[in-house]
């Protein structure tokens, strides 16, 4: 697997450049550089693992409904769903987009001087969960990838997809401790010292939390940022914030 380190914008940018093939590619920001498993992966059930999985999800059909402005036509776009309203399941996030990406990597102050991380995955055609028509999700017997079909405006402006992650009968599979996936992908490395300039210079392309969460929390969430500093960034710093006011 080929790690890269960048400290800027720009040579993020000259790394996909050099690494990605010209297919589409997804994109995965973290904070910490933490292994490929979906949430599920890290819940300390009372049931086994998959009886669990399955309850939930039949839980999350019977009570979500009434809450719900489109109904989900199958298991995958169900899955979808849980994900983007914070319930455990076998996805994990992932985005086209690669400056949505780097940003949530460094949105944050980094933890305890690690390093984040920005992992690069170039899929296949056979890697799309779309192919497999009805499928059971609980039941796959490797990794795939998934667009849900219900599109939330979130999901829509970080340009979300997902990788769907099997059981191999003990734990489920890390990306990166799978030998389909493995060869495909890239870690590119944000030292710790870098997240705030990289921030910085996000905003300036426009790819922020205003942006990436176009609702009333994204917005409240980036004035807060303009008015104030977070913990890696100098009050004093010639990086100035700005936040155009209409003059009247």
């Amino acid at each position: 697997m080929q790690e890269i380190t960048i400290r800027t914008v720009s040579e993020y940018v000259d790394a996909l450049a050099a690494t990605n093939r010209g297919n589409r590619a997804l994109y995965r920001g973290q904070r910490r550089d933490r292994s490929l498993l979906p949430k599920i992966a890290r819940l300390k059930t009372y049931l086994p693992i998959l009886e669990a999985e399955r309850e939930m999800i039949e839980v999350f059909k019977l009570r979500s409904v009434p809450l719900l402005d489109q109904h989900p036509d199958d298991d995958w776009d169900w899955l979808s769903v849980m994900q983007h309203y914070g319930l455990a399941t076998r996805l994990l996030d992932w985005s086209v987009n690669p400056l949505a990406a780097l940003w949530f990597c460094v949105c944050k102050p980094p933890a305890k001087d690690e390093s984040g991380v920005v992992w690069l995955f170039q899929p296949n055609g056979d890697d799309y969960a779309e192919r497999l028509k009805l499928e059971d999700p609980t039941r796959i017997s490797r990794g795939y990838i998934l667009r849900s079909k219900i599109v939330a405006p979130r999901i829509r402006s970080q340009s979300g997809w997902f990788t769907a992650h099997y059981f191999d009968q003990q734990q489920f599979i890390s990306l990166e401790n799978d030998p389909c996936f493995a060869p495909r992908l890239t870690k590119i490395l944000i030292p710790a010292d870098a997240f705030s300039y990289l921030r910085f210079q996000l905003d300036r392309l426009e790819v922020n939390s205003a942006t990436l969460f176009p609702d009333l929390d994204g917005l409240c969430a980036h004035i807060e940022w303009i008015y104030s500093s977070l913990n890696d960034e100098e009050t004093e710093s010639v990086l100035k914030k700005s936040f155009p006011i209409p003059k009247r």
